[in-house]
């Protein structure tokens, strides 16, 4: 019954039609609420807590500002005024104060203007933005109220399009940067004043065939800018863009020594960027250069850009410019169809460190003190420098760019130039290398250099041969003893004298008869078949220390033995040379790999006005002047194996001519002499591949070599039974290379006093052995025996003082004063290159042995023959003039890479080779001829019993 009582009354249709709209009007709100109203903004980044400001910054701006969503920078009070009437207004008055206007056809294309967004530390700041439909608006009333402005209209007034953007508070709204648009002119000075609150931008029009052979060269300066807020200038092209500040921001790791107040820079051409453009490149271009700072001051600006006429540089003239750090520059070079190669060649007048670099022809070009090694090569300079370009590297051309450097650490760590302008001018060379022609006409003048020799003694060794066949051979042999003289086989007389023994000395002996010569009926000496007499006489102690010595005494060993020992001398150096060469080679191939990958030349010190390329070696004349020495020691030890075989002939027909007569004939030492002179070639090379302090003692190791072996030979002459073995003579040129390396590395005042007195010490235990022909030792009984000669000669004191040979103590005494002394220099001068000091010690003994032996040879009645005599001068006059241009140096790795370069000449034969690879042509003969004197030197006595041959 309550059911049918009650009912729900039933809705009309106006009751419905107001509840759909209802719904309707909420949607609209919200939806309202959501688009920010007709703001047309969005929110970024809002957070929950943010909420109530947001809206609060809406109704603010809604209340206050109802058109700054517009982004004009509007104040107006009267919300009910159009905006684009507000703005039209703006824009007559600022074109009235002006009082110029341009037609339509003159406008150029307009750029949009500028809105910094000003942010208050808050997520939920609000960038307004203008619909699209009020900008297009905006468009085109600028288009027909907008007029330009001149520089010379900027003391005035200005066409200023400015935005405005909200940062979310009140107070920040006020800030407004003005972003000025002026149109300049090539070769016009601007200048202005400039602070936060305005940015300029300078237009500058050009035509792009304008850049065939020209550049664009911007320079920017400001005397009042400062590091706290400098200058900021953006140069835009359209392709690239370039930035600085003012004053200029050194390097990180650099002090600084000046301020740079004016940056000067040339602009790479549009044309040379790496990626190709799409399209033609537009004929008509635009520079802008972009000047903003955040300094409340008011600072001084002056901007200039200009057409660089002298942009590319042509082979053969000179190209004088001035640069500073803030100022570099770089020119273009393109080949020409018929040049192949250039140097590349800069000189200046001072000293300040630049650095000059060689990069490909393409955008961007990196010219600043920071990036300019990141090109293709680059070398530090001082007075000059020098790069060699092959045109098969940059077939399309190349750019020259200088720099200097803001400090001089990098030319020298030494020095550095304070409280002067570091301004440095320098004079751009492009020169064309030798052709093809000449560089093969160059390398086969050196190869016939060394095959004139070749001729030579293969046209001497002809003649010989001749003459050798023409003489009638005779039924006796020269070498029996129809030779011996009646008065040598006279009775046997006194006793030979025995210094050791009685202490009579070599003056003593003069009166006694000369000893008798070893005849065909002279036996070996078995030791089975001597008796007591004659093994007295075989004791070493006794015939060694003889007052007056012949060869005979000292050759009493087996020839078969000797010669043996004398061929480990051959096999030790080639074992020696081939684990020495093979890491050498390695570590130089990995320098010029090194130096090709980076591009920094100044890892080796090469003569760069006097280097020639080929395949991978970047200075292959000083490489290949190195082969001089390798056939000079091909030639000798083929002069020494065609010796060898004509002296096993002679001994074949005359056994007595190995055991009797003449100088004993050795050849295992003059084989290791060839061959050290072939390593030395090899080595030099590896050296000169890229030279520097690091690899030198390759260049001298096998010159230790040469002249410990020379000294060798010379004493093994006439001191056959007692010369040292190859095993301890490598050992001890081991420990020299050894001493090299420390010395190089860490030569110190410590090292120089340490190795000053083992080199003392070395000499005096080398004199003791050779002044008692090896039978003296130094061991602990060397005090002992000392006392026992003290005691026994004591009663004589003069006699003490009188030496027992004196034809060896005046060689000793000369060879230590000389060793002496050059350890004393060492140690009191230290000098920087050890490698070469350590060779000086050695050439110098073996000059003063080789000296030493002519004049005692000549001393007691010996002649030189012709052929050594010629010998003799030609190695004279071969050493002489290769050390003139030796001295006449092109490089010095003692110094940096930037002052070596100072050295460097131009080539002074053939257009090919420099100084430095005529000392290897003219040192090569002069060691030849060296060797052949040593090989010729005692053929006088090859027809003289050896018990007539005096040992000194």
């Amino acid at each position: 019954m309550t059911s049918l009582l009650w009912q729900r009354p039933r809705p009309g249709p106006f009751c419905e039609l107001f509840f759909v709209l209802c719904i309707f009007t909420l949607l609209l709100g919200l939806f309202d609420v959501a688009t920010a109203d007709h703001h047309g903004s969005r929110l970024r980044k809002i957070g929950t807590d943010q909420h109530k400001d947001i809206w609060r910054t809406l109704a603010l701006e809604k209340s206050e500002r109802p058109y700054h969503h517009l982004g004009l920078g509007l104040h107006s009070q009267n919300p009910n005024l159009d905006p684009l009437t507000l703005w039209a207004e703006r824009l007559k008055s600022t074109t009235e104060s002006v009082g110029t206007s341009r037609s339509k056809g003159s406008q150029r294309p307009r750029f949009h203007t500028y809105a910094r967004v000003h942010h208050a530390g808050r997520t939920g700041d609000l960038i307004a933005r203008p619909t699209r439909q009020t900008l297009q608006s905006l468009t085109d009333l600028s288009n027909e109220v907008s007029h330009l402005l001149s520089p010379g209209d900027l003391g005035t007034s200005t066409m200023s399009r400015s935005a405005a953007v909200s940062s979310g508070r009140r107070e920040n709204m006020t800030d407004i940067i003005n972003s000025v648009v002026i149109k300049g002119e090539f070769g016009a000075v601007i200048t202005g004043r400039i602070n936060k609150t305005t940015e300029y931008l300078f237009e500058f029009f050009y035509n792009s065939s304008q850049l065939e052979k020209k550049a664009v060269r911007v320079t920017v300066s400001s005397a009042d800018s400062d590091y706290t807020n400098p200058l900021l200038v953006v140069v835009r092209q359209q392709r690239g863009v370039l930035s600085w500040q003012l004053p200029l921001e050194p390097p990180a790791s650099n002090v600084i020594l000046e301020e740079y107040r004016t940056v000067s820079r040339t602009l790479c051409p549009v044309k040379n960027y790496k990626i190709m453009l799409e399209g033609s490149l537009d004929t008509k271009q635009r520079l802008f250069i972009d000047l903003s700072t955040s300094s409340p001051q008011n600072i001084t600006y002056s901007v200039t850009a200009v057409f660089d006429d002298h942009f590319h540089i042509e082979l053969h003239k000179n190209q004088t410019f001035e640069i500073t750090p803030a100022e570099p520059v770089f020119y273009e070079f393109v080949f020409t169809d018929t040049v192949e190669m250039v140097l590349v060649k800069a000189n200046a007048e001072d000293d300040f460190c630049a650095m000059v670099a060689i990069q490909n022809i393409t955008c961007p070009v990196f010219d600043s003190e920071e990036n300019v090694q990141y090109g293709n090569f680059y070398q530090t300079m001082t007075y000059q420098a020098g790069i060699t370009v092959r045109r098969s590297d940059y077939p399309n051309g190349f750019f020259i760019v200088v720099v200097m450097l803001s400090n001089d650490e990098p030319c020298s760590s030494n020095y550095q130039h304070v409280y002067r302008i570091r301004k440095k001018e320098v004079t751009l060379l492009v020169e064309e290398k030798i052709t093809k022609v000449q560089y093969l006409s160059a390398i086969f003048a050196g190869l016939g250099f060394c095959a004139f020799f070749y001729i030579v003694t293969i046209v001497l060794g002809c003649m010989s041969y001749i003459r050798a066949k023409r003489k009638q051979p005779r039924e006796r042999s020269m070498l029996d003893d129809s030779i011996i003289g009646s008065e040598d086989l006279a009775s046997p007389g006194p006793s030979p004298s025995y210094a050791a023994i009685s202490g009579r000395s070599e003056g003593d002996d003069k009166d006694l008869p000369s000893p008798l010569p070893r005849t065909v009926s002279d036996s070996s000496l078995d030791e089975d078949d001597i008796d007591m007499l004659t093994d007295a006489e075989s004791e070493k102690e006794i015939y060694r220390t003889k007052a007056f010595l012949y060869v005979s005494d000292l050759a009493r060993k087996d020839m078969r033995v000797l010669t043996k020992k004398s061929e480990l001398y051959i096999w030790g150096l080639i074992t020696v040379g081939v684990f020495y060469a093979v890491p050498v080679m390695q570590l130089v191939i990995t320098y010029q790999r090194v130096l090709d990958e980076t591009g920094n030349q100044d890892l080796c010190y090469y003569n760069f006005w006097c280097a020639h390329p080929l395949g991978p070696l970047s200075d292959f004349n000083h490489v290949f002047s190195n082969i001089s020495y390798i056939l000079f020691g091909i030639l000798f030890i083929a002069v020494c194996a065609r010796r060898n075989h004509h002296h096993k002939l002679a001994v074949q027909a005359d056994y007595k001519i190995d055991k009797y007569y003449g100088i004993p004939q050795h050849f295992g030492i003059f084989y290791a002499m060839g061959g050290s002179l072939i390593m030395e070639g090899l080595l030099s090379a590896c050296y000169h591949i890229c030279p520097n302090n690091s690899n030198y003692q390759f260049d001298t190791s096998f010159m230790y070599v040469i002249s410990v072996l020379s000294m060798l030979k010379i004493y093994q002459t006439r001191h056959p039974d007692i010369n040292a073995s190859a095993s301890a003579v490598y050992s001890a040129l081991a420990f020299a290379v050894l001493l090299g390396v420390i010395g190089v590395v860490a030569g110190t005042v410590y090292f120089w006093i340490i190795f000053g007195f083992i080199h003392v010490i070395s000499c005096l235990l080398l004199s003791g052995h050779i002044y008692y022909m090896g039978r003296w030792k130094c061991d602990l009984s060397v005090f002992r025996r000392f006392k026992s000669w003290f005691l026994s000669e004591i009663s004589y004191p003069w006699g003490m003082l009188r030496p027992m040979y004196c034809d060896r103590i005046v060689l000793l005494l000369l060879g230590n004063a000389a060793n002496w002394g050059l350890a004393i220099y060492g140690m009191v001068s230290t000098p920087s290159d050890f490698a070469s000091y350590l060779l000086i010690i050695f050439l110098t003994n073996l000059l003063l042995y080789i000296a030493f032996y002519i004049i005692m040879k000549l001393r007691h009645g010996e002649r030189l023959l012709l052929q050594s005599v010629v010998y003799l001068v030609l190695c004279l006059f071969g050493w002489g003039a290769a050390i003139f241009f030796y001295v006449h140096h092109t490089t010095t790795w003692a110094l940096t890479p930037a002052h070596s370069r100072q050295y460097n000449q131009e080539c002074l034969l053939l257009h090919f080779y420099d100084t430095h690879d005529i000392w290897h042509f003219l040192s090569a003969g002069a060691m030849f001829f060296g060797f052949m004197l040593l090989l010729t030197l005692d053929d006088d006595r090859a027809l003289i019993p050896r018990e007539k041959i005096p040992v000194f």
